[in-house]
């Protein structure tokens, strides 16, 4: 028998995208990049408009709020400033009832009697030391048991010359117009000062009208 002959084989030929359909698919690409970069932009540009619409508007409100905080600081300011110019109007100092309230306190040693006059806080002075500076109506209502040392009788109503020689010495401004000042037997000194509603904002004590 003869050798047979090989079966013939049939390759089928490779198929070749035409070149106008492959520039047809690239610029198909091209436009759908171009177009996110677009959807991209626009997006970014809306945003950043949307956010910088939003940022006037707040600036807006904080503008407006600053002008209603000033403009209601103000109003304030002034019903203050009104309030405490009627309270001065109407107030006239300590009267005659007080001041002879405050000496009877000195005298019986019943300070306590007295702590209603006193301003919150008072300051209590003591001479030739560092006190006691400021103290509440109640430190300082202990702070003159500091005159119980001071025997009777109390004198306050001391001689011209004597307030004279106070209101020149190195405490003076501790013995203005209008304070308060008693003198016990033995040389204790004490000086209330009022403010313009008669109030005592002030107490100055020594334990000798000579270093005064």
């Amino acid at each position: 028998m003869g050798e047979e002959s090989p079966a013939p084989t049939s390759a089928e030929p490779t198929k070749k995208v035409p070149d106008r359909d492959l520039k047809k698919y690239l610029s198909m690409i091209v436009v759908a990049v171009v177009l996110l970069a677009i959807g991209a932009a626009a997006g970014w540009w809306w945003r950043d408009r949307d956010a910088k619409s939003k940022t006037n508007d707040l600036q807006v409100q904080i503008t407006s709020l600053q002008a209603a905080q000033q403009a209601a600081n103000a109003e304030l300011a002034a019903a203050k400033a009104k309030n405490k110019k009627q309270a001065a109007d109407s107030c006239s100092g300590p009267t005659a009832t007080e001041l002879e309230n405050i000496q009877a306190a000195i005298e019986s040693g019943n300070t306590a009697a007295i702590e209603s006059y006193l301003l919150d806080p008072v300051s209590v002075i003591l001479a030739a030391s560092e006190a006691y500076g400021p103290q509440t109506p109640t430190e300082a209502i202990s702070d003159l048991d500091y005159l119980n040392a001071g025997t009777d009788p109390w004198d306050f109503s001391l001689p011209t010359a004597t307030l004279d020689n106070f209101q020149s010495g190195d405490y003076e401004q501790y013995f203005t117009d209008g304070s308060l000042v008693g003198m016990s037997a033995n040389n204790y000194v004490v000086s209330f000062q009022f403010d313009g509603c008669g109030s005592v904002y002030q107490i100055f004590m020594s334990a000798n009208e000579d270093i005064l």
